[in-house]
């Protein structure tokens, strides 16, 4: 007969909420999910083959990180993306960025400096010939060499949502630019 060790069993992984929060969040980032489109846990549930209970955590991160809206007695719906919202995530990111470029500016390398100028390039190469996936990340990779210098986690994470609306707002854009005749 087996001898008990005493070990405590292993629970079951943890993460399911978060790639729950992963995959709506692309879908959101991607306009798979579209702008005021409305959302159940139990479709997005079955859609992921997973229990309600993640997609419920997930969607209340998506909601503190406004990408959803839940309007209470009416449900879930992905946050519109509206002149005003597309203005103030501008406007936040200009005020952290100039900032973040003030106290930066004289501490980058030689090296540095030309790498910030090859994403700049790459990304206007990549407006240019429309590819805008490539645009978007080749611009992140510019915008956040400044607060990764700076080396403020916080300001990073502000700047890195910001960004990911900021991607939402020119993907959309770019589609319905592209649906219309």
């Amino acid at each position: 007969m087996k001898q008990e060790r005493g070990l405590p069993k292993l629970a079951k992984p943890q993460f399911l909420d978060e790639q729950a929060y992963v995959h709506i969040k692309q879908a959101i980032l991607s306009c798979v999910l579209t702008p005021g489109e409305f959302l159940t846990e139990a479709q997005l549930a079955q859609d992921l083959g997973i229990s309600k209970t993640p997609i419920r955590t997930a969607m209340a991160r998506l909601q503190d990180e406004n990408f959803i809206i839940t309007i209470p007695y009416k449900g879930h719906y992905v946050a519109d993306i509206s002149t005003e919202d597309t203005l103030e995530i501008y406007q936040l990111r200009q005020i952290l960025e100039c900032h973040l470029v003030r106290e930066t500016a004289q501490q980058f390398t030689p090296p540095e400096l030309d790498q910030i100028e090859v994403d700049i390039q790459a990304a206007e190469e990549a407006y240019e010939q429309e590819d805008y996936l490539s645009y978007v990340a080749h611009n992140r990779k510019f915008h956040h060499a400044f607060p990764l210098k700076y080396g403020n986690q916080r300001i990073l994470h502000v700047l890195t949502n910001l960004d990911d609306h900021i991607r939402r707002i020119l993907l959309y854009k770019l589609q319905i630019q592209s649906a219309d005749p």
